[in-house]
C-alpha cells in the first residue's frame, strides 16, 4: 500500500468525498488548496481554520479521522498489544508527575481556582486518546472472546468515561486533579496487571496487510461480510455469510480491518459510503485488509456458524393435494425462493463506546 505520505492532492480529495456528510461542502476547498498526503497526516484546528472549516465539530470530525490514518501510517509496523500498553501507562505517567510538578509550585492555584490550566487538559486527552488506542485492539477477535481481556476493556472504557466527566465538571481544580490521579492509578494497575499476566506471544505481534480478492459473485448475491464500524471509521469484519464469496474466499476472518476497497483507503469513512464502493463493481471487489495474529487463544476464524447470519429461507402459502406432494412442494419452493444474501450487516449503536 502506497504510503498517505505520499498521496498526492487527487488521492486526498478522493478520500475526504467518503467522509461524514457534514464535511462534503469542504471538498472543493481541499481540492482548490491542492493538500497532499504528508500536509493532510499534519492538519492542525488552525490549518482547518484557514481552510474554512471553521465550525469546532466538523474540525474533530476531520482530525479524528486523519488521526486514524496517521496510525494506519506510521503505527503498523510498530504498534502492537504491549506496546500500546506502554504507550498508556506512559501517558498516565506522564500525567500524575504534572500534577505532582503543579502541586509543588509556588504558584499552584488549584484549591481557588475552577479552570484547569489548557495543559492539563492537553495531558488528560492525550490519556484518553492512548486508552483509545489500546481499545480498538480489544474490542474485537480474539479478545472479545476471552473472559480477561473483555474485563480489562470494560474497565477502561468506565475509566475514560469517568475522566471525561470529570474534566468537565463546575469543581476547584484541586478536586478535578484529585479525580484525574485516582483513575490514573487504577489505569497504571491495569497496565502493570495485564503485562504480568499475559505471556501469550501475541502482546508482542503487530499487524499486517493482506490483499483479498472476491469474484465469481452470483447474481443476486452480496459478499456475505459482517462489519461493525466505530463512530470515526474504523471498519472492523465480524464475520461472514456461509457459503458467500466473502467464505469461499478463506481469507476474511473476524477482526480484521477493512482498510481499502479497490485500491481506495476508507479508513475514516462513513459506513454508508463503504458500503456504496463495496457495490460499485457486481463482478468482484479487491479488499485490502489488515490483520493480527491470533496468538495461542486457540481461536477459529470465520466463518461463523451462527444461525441468525445464514439467510433466511422463505415460508410460502402452499396448497397440496396429498401428504406428500405437499412435502416436495414445499422443499422445491424454498430452494427456488431462497432470498439473496446481504452483504452486509449493520448493527445498531453500542451504549457505550467500543462496547
Amino acid at each position: 500500500m502506497e504510503p498517505v505520505t505520499k498521496w498526492n492532492p487527487k488521492q486526498v480529495v478522493e478520500w475526504t468525498k467518503g467522509l461524514d456528510d457534514c464535511l462534503q461542502q469542504y471538498v472543493q476547498k481541499f481540492e482548490r488548496e491542492k493538500i497532499n498526503g504528508a500536509q493532510l497526516l499534519q492538519i492542525s484546528h488552525q490549518d482547518l481554520e484557514e481552510l474554512g472549516v471553521t465550525r469546532i465539530g466538523h474540525q474533530e470530525l476531520v482530525l479524528e479521522a486523519v488521526d486514524l490514518l496517521c496510525a494506519l501510517n506510521y503505527g503498523l509496523e510498530t504498534d502492537n498489544m504491549k506496546n500500546l500498553i506502554l504507550k498508556l501507562r506512559a501517558a498516565s505517567n506522564n500525567l500524575q508527575n504534572y500534577i505532582g510538578t503543579r502541586r509543588k509550585s509556588s504558584n499552584y492555584d488549584g484549591n481557588s481556582s475552577r479552570k484547569p490550566p489548557n495543559e492539563f487538559l492537553t495531558s488528560v486527552v492525550e490519556l484518553i486518546g492512548a486508552a483509545k488506542a489500546l481499545l480498538t485492539w480489544l474490542d474485537r477477535t480474539p479478545f472479545t472472546g476471552i473472559a480477561d481481556f473483555s474485563v480489562t476493556k470494560n474497565k477502561i472504557i468506565q475509566l475514560c468515561l469517568d475522566l471525561t466527566t470529570t474534566v468537565q465538571k463546575d469543581c476547584l481544580v484541586a478536586e478535578m486533579e484529585d479525580k484525574v490521579l485516582n483513575v490514573s492509578k487504577v489505569l497504571n494497575g491495569i497496565c502493570d496487571k495485564t503485562i504480568r499476566s499475559t505471556t501469550d506471544p501475541l502482546m508482542s505481534q503487530g499487524a499486517c496487510l493482506e490483499e483479498v480478492y472476491l469474484n465469481n459473485i452470483k447474481p443476486g448475491e452480496g459478499l456475505g461480510m459482517y462489519i461493525k464500524s466505530t463512530y470515526d471509521g474504523l471498519h472492523v469484519v465480524t464475520g461472514t455469510t456461509e457459503n458467500s464469496p466473502a467464505d469461499r474466499s478463506q481469507k476474511i476472518h473476524a477482526g480484521d480491518e477493512v482498510i481499502q476497497v479497490n485500491r481506495q483507503t476508507v479508513v475514516g469513512w462513513q459506513l454508508k459510503n463503504l458500503v456504496r464502493k463495496l457495490r460499485e463493481n457486481p463482478s468482484g471487489v479487491t479488499l485490502l485488509v489488515k490483520k493480527r495474529h491470533t496468538g495461542s487463544f486457540n481461536f477459529t476464524p470465520a466463518p461463523l456458524k451462527n444461525l441468525r447470519w445464514k439467510p433466511p429461507l422463505v415460508q410460502t402459502s402452499l396448497h397440496p393435494t396429498t401428504a406428500q406432494s405437499s412435502e416436495n412442494t414445499k422443499e422445491t419452493s424454498l430452494k427456488k425462493e431462497k432470498p439473496a444474501i446481504l452483504d452486509l450487516y449493520i448493527p445498531p449503536p453500542p451504549a457505550v463506546p467500543y462496547a
